[in-house]
């Protein structure tokens, strides 16, 4: 179906992208991206990380597209998780990294080779285009989600951790997370290479070192544009060892709250939004990139599908809220994974591994140690004898090896609310002070079973109180995963 006129604002992956696969699917249609950045503008930003599945979307859309992202990428590193002395495997070969301008040339070329128009240097809004359909790309501070905020129903929440981009010259041999204490600060170091010479090191903290150390007071001494370079010098001394002598390599580096954007409806009017000004998801389970990109796809074929413009979008946002809002949801106890991480990075590395491969319930004990067998046995060691070699008999097992039931008195709580660190938690968490054990209960949906799961494991990470969760059977397995992990102490199951 044609439309005379597309424009898209927002010259980054998602509207590059979509701009590319809308013409490539009606030819006849003007095509216009609008980027309010000049050529000239350095890109902001190091490496970002695509997954295979994403590649295979990619190359099922467009192959030759696949093809070109994927000869710039670097490919094929292990991950690791280090912490203290010790280095621990999590993984290996999985994913690609491609330098963020690098990745942006791709897509600008690929862009005009279809018939594109790339309008850079012009800072448009909505009311300035005349066009069939606009598409909104233009990021997580979307000009355009704000005119049409009261239409589309916006949701921001703010994180509670500290996060900062910067990179290195050259390439780390495997990626990894590490975490590492200077002074009264406790920092973590995620870092993958992207190229053969440079690398993304992404570091976090939280408030604690957030006050103790002063950050703040740096942060408000940084002028707008700038690096906040006593923040830096701090962060190269703590990582010395990871660094091996390099620097760290600042793009506008300073410490930020990660937001996270969500949208009742992802369309009003002619426009519709994709990428982060429709949704953004937490770093430390993916890309930002990688969501925008299938947007991309889904939108280009729908509007390709019909030329009833709202069919186009209402069939474009069907497809993609689902997949969205289920990776936001494992996102979002991913983050809050991270950001309580001062509270178990002292435990033993395999420990941390299996907590942190199985956190966000999309992986369990069994996936985790037919990938790393030996990481794997290590973290089970403390459940005792008898662990099956065979992954997919560990579920019974644990279930065996559950702390006993009690007979002391038990404190029942009904828990759905996903923010297990907010108030209303902290309330909860207040009036079980006195209690020996708390079982915990709520409805069946995904996000509430993951809700009980992370609130027990606060609980037990603050309290000397026993956990009891309560799941459906379907949820049998992250069950058993939240028990080896020690989120738990118990699960009851039900039908």
């Amino acid at each position: 179906m044609v439309h005379n006129m597309i424009a898209v604002i927002g010259g980054g992956p998602a509207g590059l992208f979509a701009a590319r696969l809308i013409k490539l699917n009606q030819p006849s249609t003007d095509v216009v991206v609008y980027e309010r950045n000049g050529s000239d503008v350095a890109t902001f930003g190091f490496g970002v990380g695509l997954t295979e599945a994403t590649m295979s979307n990619i190359a099922a859309a467009d192959p030759h597209a696949s093809e070109l992202v994927r000869q710039a990428s670097h490919a094929g590193h292990d991950l690791q998780l280090r912490t203290g002395t010790a280095s621990v495997p999590l993984h290996g070969a999985r994913n690609l990294a491609i330098g963020r301008a690098e990745l942006l040339a791709v897509l600008t070329k690929l862009a005009l080779e279809a018939g594109v128009t790339i309008r850079d240097g012009q800072r448009v809004l909505v009311d300035d285009i005349t066009a069939d359909v606009i598409v909104a790309a233009d990021g997580v501070r979307s000009a355009t989600r704000a005119k049409y905020a009261e239409q589309l129903g916006v949701h921001e929440s703010i994180g509670r951790g500290l996060y900062m981009w910067c990179g290195t010259d050259f390439a780390v041999d495997s990626a990894f997370f590490s975490s590492r204490t200077l002074g009264d600060g406790l920092y973590v170091a995620h870092a993958y290479p992207y190229t053969s010479e440079r690398s993304t090191f992404l570091l976090e903290t939280d408030d604690e070192t957030w006050d103790a150390v002063g950050l703040g007071e740096f942060d408000a001494a940084t002028a707008p544009g700038e690096s906040d370079e006593r923040s830096l010098a701090i962060l190269t001394e703590a990582f010395a060892d990871e660094l091996a002598g390099h620097r760290l390599l600042a793009n506008r580096s300073r410490w930020a709250r990660f937001s996270t954007i969500g949208l009742d409806r992802w369309w009003a009017d002619n426009v519709v939004f994709l990428g982060d000004a429709a949704h953004t998801a937490h770093y430390t389970l993916g890309s930002g990139t990688k969501l925008a990109m299938e947007d991309a796809i889904a939108l280009s074929q729908a509007l390709a599908g019909t030329s009833d413009i709202a069919a186009a979008f209402a069939e474009y946002e069907t497809r993609r809220r689902p997949p969205v809002d289920r990776f936001k949801l494992l996102a979002a106890r991913s983050q809050r994974w991270w950001e309580s991480y001062r509270l178990r990075y002292q435990a033993p590395a395999e420990q941390i591994a299996l907590s942190f491969m199985t956190r966000a319930g999309n992986l369990s004990v069994a996936d985790f140690a037919r990938n790393e067998p030996e990481t794997a046995a290590a973290a089970l060691a403390s459940l005792g004898g008898g662990r099956p070699s065979d992954p997919s008999e560990l579920d019974d097992w644990i279930m065996t090896r559950m702390t006993p039931a009690t007979d002391a008195p038990v404190a029942d709580v009904h828990w759905r609310e996903p923010d297990v660190w907010g108030r209303e938690a902290d309330t909860v968490v207040t009036s079980l002070a006195s209690a020996r054990a708390v079982r915990l209960d709520g409805p069946d949906d995904d996000s509430a079973v993951g809700a009980r799961i992370d609130l027990a494991e606060r609980i037990r990470l603050t309290s000397n109180a026993m956990t009891i969760v309560a799941l459906p059977d379907k949820d049998r397995t992250q069950g058993t995963s939240a028990v080896a992990a020690r989120r738990c102490d118990r699960i009851e199951l039900r039908d």
